[in-house]
């Protein structure tokens, strides 16, 4: 569970939403404290980056991040007040597991010569000599990502065990997603935990996934189903069978409404007895990973997926058409 007592949140941006936030750090941090000059901080790369903020509890900026589509890590800055917090850490993490859904085989950054042993921490590793950039002592450095164990096709999917298989499957169409998901949730004993934009009725409003989430809900008096929607207003309009099922089945079967701040998310994902996963970078597209035993992933998300439900709040009105 997260840190109830935690004082800030991370979360993913995009600089033509959160710009003013983000230019007030770096223009306090790099270019008031370490005198960048300005010509080099704003180098026409943040609208194709992706940004991460972190804020404190009034939803002021205490940190930010930010990495090209290359994954190229830079831009870590974190008010002086809120160093050796663990913020550097939790963004960083965070952009580590983006660079992992978008199957990237390394992440690297330039890091000024005091911060190394902090990305060291990270499994980042050193390349070359240290040089210079805007007047600051830098060293280059990374972090590879290989691919997750070895590769399963497809049509090996009925093989997979949770939390025994090793192995990564590339998911690309409808129904590889929707037959993964529901293999890998009717092997489920404890925990189901799914965040969806709009519960997506091509992948999730079938009678095999149903009937897998009953399965789990009824087989273990202590299994828990949550399920975080960020718009329940296409659920509501249209209806879906897992909505009846919470319904039969409110003791062990929940599902929230994500909070304003976790509006911006573009991917979804589900996490199953804490080490299998499901993971689609973009929710309006089929291509995604699925693993059925990766228990550092699983924890990652689950992180993510734990904060966002602290922040979320029971639908209204999926609570009415539970009546």
């Amino acid at each position: 569970m997260p840190d109830r007592n935690k004082a800030y949140t991370v979360k993913r941006v995009t600089w033509q939403d959160a710009e003013t936030d983000l230019r007030i750090l770096r223009e306090f941090v790099f270019i008031g404290e370490q005198n960048v000059p300005v010509e080099l901080e704003w180098d026409g790369k943040d609208e194709q980056c992706v940004h991460i903020l972190a804020q404190d509890k009034k939803g002021r900026g205490i940190g930010t991040a930010r990495m090209t589509t290359e994954g190229h890590i830079g831009r870590m800055a974190v008010l002086r007040a809120w160093r050796n917090r663990g913020v550097g850490s939790d963004m960083l993490t965070a952009l580590v597991t983006i660079a992992r859904a978008r199957q990237l085989s390394r992440v690297q950054l330039d890091a000024q010569t005091h911060a190394v042993e902090f990305y060291q921490r990270h499994d980042f590793i050193p390349q070359g000599g240290t040089f210079m950039d805007a007047g600051i002592p830098h060293q280059h450095m990374t972090r590879s990502l290989p691919p997750l164990d070895v590769h399963i096709n497809i049509n090996d999917l009925p093989k997979q065990i949770l939390g025994e298989t090793r192995g990564y499957i590339d998911l690309k169409g409808r129904d590889d997603n929707q037959m993964t998901a529901i293999h890998m949730v009717s092997q489920a004993t404890r925990s189901l935990n799914l965040f969806t934009p709009n519960l997506d009725p091509r992948i999730f409003n079938n009678e095999g996934f149903i009937d897998a989430v009953k399965q789990l809900a009824i087989g273990n008096p202590r299994a828990k189903v949550n399920i975080l929607i960020l718009d329940p207003s296409d659920v509501v309009s249209r209806g879906h069978r897992i909505v009846e099922l919470a319904r039969r089945i409110s003791s062990r079967i929940f599902i929230h409404r994500a909070d304003d701040e976790d509006q911006d998310r573009v991917d979804t994902f589900m996490i199953v007895d804490n080490i299998g996963i499901i993971h689609r970078a973009h929710n309006d597209r089929f291509a995604g990973l699925a693993e059925f035993n990766n228990p550092p992933e699983a924890r990652l998300l689950t992180k993510t997926f734990n904060d966002a439900w602290e922040r979320s709040q029971p639908e209204p009105e999926l609570r009415r058409l539970h009546l």
